[in-house]
């Protein structure tokens, strides 16, 4: 378990800004192609190479916070492995308490960065240990449970507030999306860690602990509030060294 520390000293955030609209990414179409040929005038006027360009679309994807999907047609997603998870909360909590708490958070709630942004004090039961995410994918509510020591953590740092933003920013609204995701990159490369870290892979972490751990399939896609089973099954592929150790069993090596 991470060190502890509840104080919200240090917090670095910003408020949700138009940079997080919901309209992101939903051009008409009318207006593709007068972006694709203002794109089409900076890589000539550049005069950029074929490389050059991959690595300039590349770059300004990051600079907005996008994020690539997962494609992998089999296999469990990528995710960080238990000595990553303990560097990246130490790492989170030795910057300051406000920023250990917020990634334990969203580790282990498995909550998209959309919805816990948008997290509320009253949002949170401590008698029933769970987080309710109101903003979800499909607009549906749904109930996360959470461990004890994480709620008490969470009394620490509510302390009298009884409504409003769970975490605040400096302007007083919540943390935008893209504040989040740079708050876990930063975090990441503190703590050493080579992979590439965004919010949903912390996601696709707990969720892969909780596969690993023997939860059943339903209740996993319940968690995360899948709507279609066949996105949570593939936390539940077979590993490669769970062929291996049936095979020996089996061979009685």
């Amino acid at each position: 378990m991470p060190k502890s520390n509840s104080s919200e000293s240090g917090g670095s955030g910003s408020d949700s800004s138009g940079s997080d609209s919901s309209t992101r990414g939903k051009t008409p179409d009318h207006d593709r192609q007068a972006d694709i040929r203002k794109v089409a005038k900076i890589l000539r006027d550049g005069n950029y190479s074929y490389d050059q360009s991959a690595h300039l679309i590349k770059k300004a994807r990051r600079k907005v916070g996008l994020s690539p999907p997962d494609r992998s047609s089999g296999g469990s997603p990528e995710r960080l492995s238990s000595e990553e998870q303990e560097a990246f909360l130490n790492a989170a909590y030795d910057r300051d308490g406000r920023t250990g708490l917020q990634m334990r958070v969203l580790l282990e709630t498995g909550a998209r960065v959309s919805a816990f942004v948008q997290v509320r004090v009253e949002d949170i039961s401590f008698r029933d240990l769970e987080i309710r995410l109101r903003h979800t994918k499909g607009e549906k509510p749904r109930d996360v449970p959470i461990l004890s020591s994480l709620a008490n953590e969470l009394k620490l740092h509510v302390g009298d507030r009884e409504t409003g933003w769970l975490f605040r920013s400096r302007q007083g609204g919540h943390y935008s999306k893209r504040r989040i995701q740079q708050i876990v990159k930063s975090v990441a490369e503190e703590a050493g860690i080579q992979k590439r870290v965004y919010p949903h892979l912390l996601r696709h972490t707990v969720a892969q602990r909780l596969a690993d751990q023997g939860m059943r399939e339903e209740l996993l896609q319940q968690f995360l509030g899948h709507e279609a089973p066949e996105t949570t099954q593939r936390y539940y592929e077979p590993k490669r060294t769970h062929v291996k150790e049936a095979f020996e069993d089996a061979l009685g090596a």
